[in-house]
C-alpha cells in the first residue's frame, strides 16, 4: 500500500519529473547519490543517500570536515556484522517511510535473537 504524500513531497516530485522531461536523456543512475556501508564481515551495502541521512551518525560521518566518509562516500563499519547492518538498513527504510506518516505505523519487526545486539548497535548508531 503507498503512503499519501505529503504536499512538499508532491511538488518535488512533480519537479523531478519536469526535470526528466526536460532531459529525456539524463541517467537516473547518474544522478543517484548513494553511500556504500561495509560491515565487520566484508558485506557491503549500497544505500541511498536520503535513506542513509535517517541515521545522524551516517550523516554526520560523511558531512564533517576531515571524515574520509565525505571524500569516499563510503563507511566502514568494524563492530557491524551484516546480518545487524541489513536490519539497521531495513530500520532506516522503516524510519523514511513512516516519518510524517498520515497513517497507523506498524511495529517494526526484530527477530528475538538479534534484540540484545541490535539494541547495542542502535546505541552505538545514536538510532531511536
Amino acid at each position: 500500500s503507498s503512503l499519501p504524500l505529503s504536499q512538499s513531497g508532491v511538488t518535488a516530485a512533480v519537479a523531478t519529473m519536469a526535470l526528466d522531461m526536460d532531459n529525456p536523456h539524463l541517467d537516473p543512475v547518474e544522478t543517484f547519490s548513494y553511500l556504500r556501508l561495509i560491515s565487520a564481515d566484508g558485506h557491503e551495502f549500497f544505500l541511498d543517500r536520503r535513506i542513509a541521512y535517517e541515521c545522524d551518525t551516517f550523516k554526520r560521518m560523511v558531512e564533517k570536515e576531515g571524515f574520509k566518509e565525505g571524500q569516499t562516500n563510503e563507511i566502514q563499519l568494524p563492530t557491524i556484522t551484516g546480518k545487524l547492518l541489513e536490519k539497521v538498513i531495513e530500520y532506516l527504510y522503516f524510519k523514511y517511510k513512516y516519518t510524517d506518516a498520515k497513517v497507523p505505523i506498524p511495529e517494526f519487526p526484530i527477530d528475538d535473537d538479534v534484540v540484545l545486539d541490535l539494541l547495542l548497535v542502535a546505541n552505538y548508531l545514536n538510532l531511536y
